[in-house]
């Protein structure tokens, strides 16, 4: 499905007596209108609530790599809770994939699933949306919608994420836009194939599960919601809550200077073909409106570092907020003055069936281009690059300490450093900025779930860039393998050649890294690596790289920079050689 950009007029200026008597005239208050408007926002928490107290995998309940919203009748976003940033583009096209495709063939109790990239609003195969139409007296009302990632979605290789594939189908099960429930009952045959095809489908069923009883709770608030105030206050309320939203959007735009910005990353170069993949960005920001054209990025790659267009919008949509209001509540409203523009075929608007499955990394690279381009529009408002990858791990296997032995798997991301500011060192450890507000694990949860033993979990001195304000650290996550049975490894660490960029003097931030150590030898360059074989005693090493630094270095206070040696950021000899520190008289 390939999605028109968000876009409506700006409503016509009235006082705001004009409004309060037009209001009053259609039977709404402003009051109800902020109650309805917060209620809903409950919803979408409540529901967030749910899946965190009953799904049984870390990457939901602990990483919080999924999302909750709530849709009108005609699929816009009207809540959606704090988490993953990169939902923001997208879990709403899974709703209007759903009504495209079953239109007037949605029931009370219906349940649709898909993670279809292309046709279903998704991201990679592991993010599955499930959807569940809202009805009062018989007519449709809206939806709710969690959207999740699943361990494992079968493919080629364990937890189904790759580096290195050359189609979509090497990544797993596409599900397209399709029924689990009809009218409260369980479509066996779809459960039953999935369940044939997913590693561990236990622990799938009981993410699934979540994912339902969260749909099943928004339900019924929506419901109650309803019945309380009925459907057309329901309504208007929200068509108000989104124009004043869009309002906001806008008056933060226009308070931008109008021209026309362009700015270029890089990811690192193709895992299949070894070329490096171009990805450009042109913004024009006129008025209280602004077009993002891709247009000059790179086609395709051979290999699963692609992103749809779906995907490029949401990234595109977490920029936007970033700019204007990056605390204030995510609806549809949010979105309207955004136009994304991007050539088919590209690395950027991947067609089927280019795999996806390290979207992510292209997402974020888009960000970073934009990101880039606006900096020098908006210098008090974007800090210096950051390290701009989950920098994660996916790894599962058999733990053979166990009697009998037992399949187990874990993924996270891991922070890194973000860029400096103006007038204040970058972050440390915090996760990357399509990640919102994901979590690591904790180490208890690693190692009682795991044949893994953490041995070193630490800021990576020396990792961020040297300015006269400093970028933020990465961190050093080190692992011992505990198990004798067949045990791999997948690694997401892009921004392993190209690091963190500096601004206004201040220099780049280090780059991301993973390592093996075997027998008291260093296997490195692991960054990218696909369901690699690990042995017993292996030494895992995850490197996450530093944000970029503000400023010329030699102007950094020195009192600062004797903390940062006498903390253990900076080293001696990094203190000597950028910033001169302790070479005076």
């Amino acid at each position: 499905m390939r999605a028109q950009p968000f876009q409506e007029s700006v409503p016509a200026a009235e006082t705001q007596a004009a409004k309060v008597v037009r209001d009053v005239a259609r039977g709404r208050d402003l009051v109800t209108t902020e109650v309805v408007s917060n209620y809903l926002v409950a919803v979408a928490d409540e529901m967030k609530r749910t899946v965190v107290r009953t799904a049984m995998s870390p990457v939901i309940y602990e990483v919080l790599d999924f999302s909750t919203g709530v849709f009108d009748r005609r699929g816009r976003l009207v809540a959606q809770t704090a988490g993953l940033a990169i939902f923001l583009g997208t879990l709403d096209w899974a709703v209007q994939a759903v009504l495209k495709k079953f239109g007037d063939d949605l029931h009370p109790g219906d349940v649709i699933l898909t993670n279809d990239p292309y046709e279903g609003g998704g991201t990679h195969l592991n993010d599955v949306s499930v959807v569940a139409p809202v009805f009062d007296a018989g007519r449709l009302r809206g939806f709710v919608a969690s959207r999740a990632h699943w361990m494992d979605i079968g493919g080629q290789v364990p937890l189904s994420v790759m580096t290195n594939a050359t189609e979509i189908h090497q990544e797993g099960l596409l599900l397209p836009v399709v029924k689990a429930y009809e009218r409260g009952r369980p479509n066996r045959q779809l459960i039953d194939t999935l369940t044939a095809n997913i590693r561990q489908p236990e622990t799938w069923k009981g993410d699934f599960g979540a994912q339902l009883a969260a749909c099943h709770v928004g339900r019924r608030r929506l419901a109650e919601l309803l019945a309380r105030y009925g459907p057309e206050v329901v309504e208007d309320c929200i068509d108000a809550t989104l124009d004043a939203t869009e309002r906001l959007t806008r008056e933060r735009l226009e308070a931008m200077p109008d021209g026309r910005y362009r700015g270029v990353d890089f990811l690192d170069s193709d895992t299949v073909t070894g070329s490096p993949v171009r990805v450009e960005v042109a913004i024009e920001k006129s008025g209280a409106d602004v077009t993002l054209d891709f247009t000059g990025s790179a086609p395709a790659t051979k290999s699963s570092y692609n992103l749809t267009y779906c995907g490029l919008v949401s990234g595109c949509r977490v920029l936007l907020r970033a700019i204007t209001d990056p605390h204030g509540p995510t609806n549809d409203g949010c979105f309207r003055p955004l136009t994304v523009k991007a050539p088919p075929g590209t690395v950027v608007n991947a067609t089927k069936p280019s795999p996806v499955a390290m979207y992510g990394e292209v997402a974020r690279r888009a960000i970073d281009a934009a990101w880039r381009a606006l900096s020098e529009v908006i210098p008090q408002g974007l800090p210096a690059g950051h390290f701009g990858t989950i920098c994660g791990q996916c790894m599962a296997g058999w733990d053979d300490r166990l009697a009998p032995s037992r399949y187990t798997s874990f993924s996270a991301p891991n922070g890194g450093g973000w860029g400096a500011t103006p007038d204040r060192d970058g972050e440390s450890a915090l996760v990357c900025v399509s990640n919102g507000d994901t979590r690591n694990t904790p180490v208890e949860i690693i190692e009682a779930r795991n044949p893994l033993m953490v041995t070193r979990y630490e800021l990576r001195t020396d990792s961020g860039g040297p300015g006269k304000y400093r970028g933020g650290l990465g961190t050093t996550l080190e692992f011992l393998v505990e198990t004798g049975g067949q045990y791999a490894a997948t690694f997401a660490a892009g921004r392993a050649e190209r690091a963190a960029f500096g601004l206004h003097g201040g220099r780049d931030g280090v780059t991301n890294r993973v390592t093996v150590t075997r027998d008291g030898k260093t296997i490195a360059g692991l960054g990218r690596s696909t369901a690699f074989l690990l042995e017993k005693g292996d030494l895992v090493t995850v490197e996450s790289g530093g944000g970029g630094g503000w400023g010329d270095p030699r102007e950094r206070d020195p009192r600062a920079i004797a903390e940062d040696v006498r903390l253990g950021y900076v080293s001696p000899e990094a203190a000597a050689g950028d910033y001169e520190w302790g070479t005076g008289p």
